[in-house]
């Protein structure tokens, strides 16, 4: 976290496009946030940058939209918010469903191991019985996942 503050903050003084990359910007520093604060279980800083970010995303970029929501769904699990991760997970699905991408692959398997283990909960279970089988039948996720 230190390192992307740092990052952050070398990114504000400095803004030359020249000297940063197209696509370092405020949005892609709040989602590296995230990501860390996702693999860190502390949701309660994840979730809140995910959901500015992909408030404003650009509809364009689908899969990139997708994959933050996958980070949402697992930060809303740790905070044991499983019905939030449910609705956030089919937004996710309904994206990746047309987008072939070795990435999707990966996490969509990682958001449906996630969520299998609230099954339990009616609105996961109905995600996952939506969304798995078709998942499937295009390719996009590993039967070893469900």
């Amino acid at each position: 976290m230190d390192q992307l503050d740092a990052a952050d903050e070398e990114m504000t003084a400095d803004a030359d496009p020249r000297k940063w990359l197209y696509w370092v910007n405020r949005d892609e520093q709040e989602v590296m946030q995230a990501r860390v604060c996702t693999q860190l279980h502390r949701p309660l800083r994840a979730v809140p940058l995910l959901r500015k970010v992909l408030a404003s995303y650009d509809a364009s970029h689908a899969r990139e939209y997708a994959l933050y929501n996958s980070w949402e769904v697992v930060a809303l699990l740790d905070a044991n918010e499983p019905e939030a991760a449910a609705a956030s997970a089919d937004r996710m699905f309904g994206v990746l469903a047309g987008i072939p991408s070795t990435r999707a692959l990966d996490r969509s398997n990682a958001v449906v191991s996630a969520l299998r283990r609230h099954r339990q909960v009616p609105e996961v279970e109905d995600v996952l019985a939506r969304w798995t089988a078709p998942v499937l039948a295009d390719g996009l996720a590993d039967a070893s996942a469900l």
